[in-house]
């Protein structure tokens, strides 16, 4: 079993259909049982922002609210919610030159609990191992 970290812009993505192959496979391998894919909070309420706030997700027209994308998530859905510690603060700590602090939350939560990849378009992360395409 493989276990993944996933961004924001990957969950509103999900709920849409509207992701690319490769990732598209670690959520559906996820949905079977077959890995799990893993969010810290910060990026939770980054795919609930974008989908209830932004109107429209990979070109898609949403209208939802922020309970039916956490049941689209996290109760109904693949994503865990991951735990962030001290551990993940210290680390995140050593990433705030280089990253936001959104994104330092997530790369310290991956490299901390130690998942395979980071499911992602984001340029941003380019040091780490990430699934996209």
């Amino acid at each position: 079993m493989t276990r993944y970290t996933v961004d924001g812009v990957a969950m509103a993505r999900y709920l849409v259909d509207g992701l690319p192959p490769a990732a598209d496979e670690v959520f559906e391998r996820a949905e079977q049982g077959a890995d799990v894919i893993e969010a810290p909070t910060v990026t939770v309420s980054e795919a609930i922002w974008t989908a209830v706030n932004k109107g429209t997700v990979a070109g898609i027209e949403v209208d939802t609210t922020p309970n039916a994308v956490l049941r689209g998530l996290v109760n109904d859905g693949p994503v865990q919610v991951a735990p962030t510690d001290e551990q993940d603060l210290a680390v995140c700590g050593s990433l705030i030159d280089h990253h936001s602090l959104h994104d330092a939350l997530l790369v310290a939560n991956h490299r901390v609990r130690g998942t395979e990849a980071i499911v992602t378009n984001d340029e941003e992360f380019a040091a780490e191992n990430t699934v996209w395409r």
